[in-house]
């Protein structure tokens, strides 16, 4: 099974292209999908017009819808998807994050798949692999980007990752089971869009085996503007690359993250 997780909070005018997008990509296929659909509080159509979509697909589109009451940050959006499909898949699905904007191509999920059924852990869609192109994304966008990898990059290493912030990622089952239980409630905890980064960083310490591919992202899909507030996102993302880099020196060495997925597997036996 192929978990694909959207968290949305008011995207009424594109939910329903990109989950179309979705049922595209699988239709033929002999794989099975669903699509989790995380409203982070909605206040819009958002929920409705993805309904929709699975009407327009003649009800062939797999589709759950997962609710906050009131919005919470995309942090929360995803760690409600991931903990309800870890809860539920089995250890050989894959779990799929992307943007519900319609600037993450769902086509290319099958290719990030393919990925990890080869043997990452986790695959990710990436703006500095070959092939990559950028289109629509205003320049201080990009150059705030272009920082941050390198940034990342030498403050926080992980083998074969160039793109932090890009949520467009295939997850093997395991890892992510594996970080709920070095983490527990503290897997994904950022509000904003730094929350991105901050489930790649956890996973660090796991030594995943990660592989990227290089990616369109092309926002001339998407309606509205974007709901980053940039000045916030710099600090917040900066605060939480340092805590993250001294957390892992001091509380997540591999033989603390041994202990503690130990210490997990026999609570669970109990």
């Amino acid at each position: 099974m192929i978990w694909v997780i959207f968290p949305a909070w008011n995207e009424e005018k594109v939910i329903r292209p990109t989950l179309l997008a979705l049922w595209q990509a699988y239709r033929g296929r002999n794989e099975a999908y669903t699509a989790v659909l995380v409203d982070d509080g909605s206040t819009d159509r958002t929920v409705a017009e993805a309904q929709a979509a699975v009407a327009e697909s003649g009800g062939e589109l797999a589709l759950t819808v997962l609710s906050h009451a009131q919005n919470m940050g995309l942090g929360a959006g995803l760690r409600t998807g991931i903990y309800w499909v870890l809860d539920r898949a089995q250890p050989d699905d894959i779990l799929v994050t992307l943007d519900a904007d319609n600037t993450h191509p769902p086509a290319m999920i099958p290719d990030l798949v393919k990925l990890v059924r080869d043997g990452a852990d986790l695959s990710i869609a990436s703006r500095y692999r070959s092939g990559a192109e950028v289109h629509g994304v205003p320049g201080y966008r990009r150059a705030l980007s272009d920082v941050a990898s390198v940034l990342f990059r030498s403050i926080y290493p992980i083998p074969g990752v160039r793109d932090y912030t890009c949520c467009f990622r295939a997850y093997r089952i395991p890892l992510l089971a594996r970080a709920r239980a070095v983490y527990g409630d503290q897997l994904c905890t950022a509000r904003g869009f730094e929350a991105v980064m901050d489930l790649l960083l956890r996973l660090g310490p796991l030594d995943v085996k990660v592989q990227e591919l290089g990616f369109v992202l092309d926002y001339g899909g998407r309606v509205g503007q974007s709901k980053m507030k940039v000045l916030r996102t710099i600090r917040s993302t900066l605060s939480l690359l340092v805590k993250r880099r001294i957390e892992r020196m001091q509380h997540y060495r591999p033989e603390q993250v041994a202990a503690l997925e130990a210490a997990a597997k026999r609570s669970a036996a109990r």
